[in-house]
């Protein structure tokens, strides 16, 4: 399996491939990094690793919640690269990605996700693993944090850059209380390719064309892929 990632969601542009169990991975500041300048990355990457755009399988995606411009440039990219190379594109939550980086705790933790949004309004989503794989236990949203849904008892750590910040108010409206805390908030190469790995291999593919960012609003949900 041979796959290529990319997420631009956040303030880091992160680039990766998958080959087997082998994985490289660049990290960029998105401020550096513009639409134009992501192939070449790409294609400095794939050099590396002795093979050619044509050899892929998949190219796996961030799809948001996150920066509304850099889950454009990577969209661009995604669906000019998969309908060029007439190959299918897997979807991925950049929050799931950043759950999934919960997985090397052992047992494997009940994970809450909380983003900065706005003033006291984050993207927030809640995780379970099975399989190794972190899979929702509630619909990824955005709100107020004393709009927080309640949460089932269990050993949790929090993740996000909302977490220090608002861990208290957090903690009184979901009713848990996090063993452990990080501010990671960026999602990493290795953990979205694990998820893209796992949903290729569910068959969750999509269309090049049909590859769309999810941004949520607190008033309107805008979701174009389905997973």
């Amino acid at each position: 399996m041979k796959l290529l990632g990319i997420d631009t969601s956040t303030r880091s542009t992160v680039l990766g491939l998958k080959l087997g169990e082998r994985v490289l991975e660049r990290t960029f500041a998105s401020s550096e990094m513009h639409s134009r300048e992501i192939l070449p990355a790409i294609q400095s990457l794939l050099i590396d690793a002795g093979l050619s755009l044509e050899e892929l399988d998949a190219i796996v995606f961030g799809q948001g919640p996150g920066s509304f411009t850099g889950l454009r440039i990577a969209i661009g990219v995604v669906q000019g690269l998969g309908y060029g190379l007439n190959i299918p594109v897997v979807p991925v939550s950049s929050m799931a990605c950043i759950a999934q980086s919960a997985f090397s705790s052992k047992p494997p933790p009940l994970v809450f996700v909380g983003i900065t949004a706005r003033e006291e309004e984050i993207y927030y989503g809640a995780y379970r693993f099975e399989k190794k794989i972190a899979v929702p236990l509630i619909a990824e949203s955005v709100g107020d944090v004393a709009e927080l849904p309640r949460l089932i008892d269990g050993s949790w750590v929090g993740y996000g850059n909302a977490i220090l910040e608002l861990k208290e108010k957090i903690q009184k409206t979901t009713g848990v209380s996090f063993d452990r805390v990080s501010n990671e908030s960026i999602p990493s190469v290795q953990d979205l390719l694990a998820l893209g790995s796992f949903k290729f291999s569910q068959g969750e593919l999509v269309n090049p064309m049909n590859a769309m960012p999810v941004y949520l609003r607190k008033h309107v949900v805008y979701r174009s892929v389905k997973e």
